[in-house]
């Protein structure tokens, strides 16, 4: 676990030397925005276990085009043991028709190694549109179709898992909503709703976070993430929910 913290600091200092130096010579501002997040626990005394989860957003925009990259990291050790190892990464590409609308390519892939799915990719396309376009409110929503690729991770599968024993191969509806809502300077709410539709199974995320700033390049956000899913074997619920707290950087 140390290793992992020693190179996200590693990768902050860098970061912010870098940004430092272009304050220095008033570069004028640059078209992309870098975000980076980092979490730890640890607990000790009947039972220890340390989590570290991370994540990495990067927006660049220029002319008609906006493109966006977004991975999460997350690992978890339990008595010295590894017990959760899941990477995230969400692609992103959007090219202007006209003021409002948009047309998207999305490529989301998560590899986790003790989760039901050791290989979960969806690859999208559609159109988007900037409905509220405010200094202090945003909101935009997408739609179309896709393909989703889902590998059951067979040496990881319990009887409490939501997943289908099998190779998915599918095709896809998805869409998704987003706003931004800036009460105040220092105090920013965003939610972002994703809809799958698929022949095995259908899901509605609902991710909310809310960001304080304590400087301006640094917040305290805190994320809650509803998953409802339309499948699930005998006895298990159809909604899953997590909540972490990070420490947010802004380049």
């Amino acid at each position: 676990m140390a290793k992992y913290l020693l190179a996200t600091a590693t990768l902050l200092l860098a970061t912010s030397t870098a940004y430092a130096e272009d304050e220095e010579t008033k570069a004028p501002p640059s078209p992309l925005k870098t975000e980076i997040e980092l979490g730890y626990q640890s607990l000790s005394g009947n039972s220890n276990s340390q989590s570290l989860n991370s994540r990495l957003g990067l927006t660049y925009v220029k002319n008609q085009f906006r493109n966006t990259m977004e991975a999460k990291y997350l690992l978890a050790t339990k008595n010295e043991k590894e017990d959760k190892r899941k990477g995230q990464l969400e692609v992103q590409s959007d090219m202007k028709i006209n003021e409002r609308a948009y047309v998207l390519g999305n490529a989301n892939y998560t590899n986790d190694r003790y989760g039901p799915y050791f290989n979960d990719f969806i690859l999208a396309t559609g159109l988007g549109y900037q409905l509220i376009r405010r200094e202090t409110f945003q909101m935009e929503v997408e739609a179309g179709p896709g393909y989703r690729f889902q590998d059951p991770n067979f040496d990881e599968i319990d009887d409490d898992d939501i997943v289908v024993p099998e190779t998915v191969q599918e095709i896809i509806l998805r869409g998704s909503a987003k706003f931004t809502w800036k009460p105040a300077k220092a105090i920013e709410l965003s939610t972002k709703l994703t809809g799958i539709g698929g022949n095995s199974n259908s899901t509605l995320e609902a991710e909310v976070n809310l960001t304080s700033s304590i400087t301006e390049h640094i917040a305290i956000k805190v994320s809650n993430t509803q998953k409802y899913n339309t499948w699930v074997p005998e006895g298990l619920n159809k909604r899953d929910s997590t909540l972490t707290m990070t420490l947010l950087f802004k380049i």
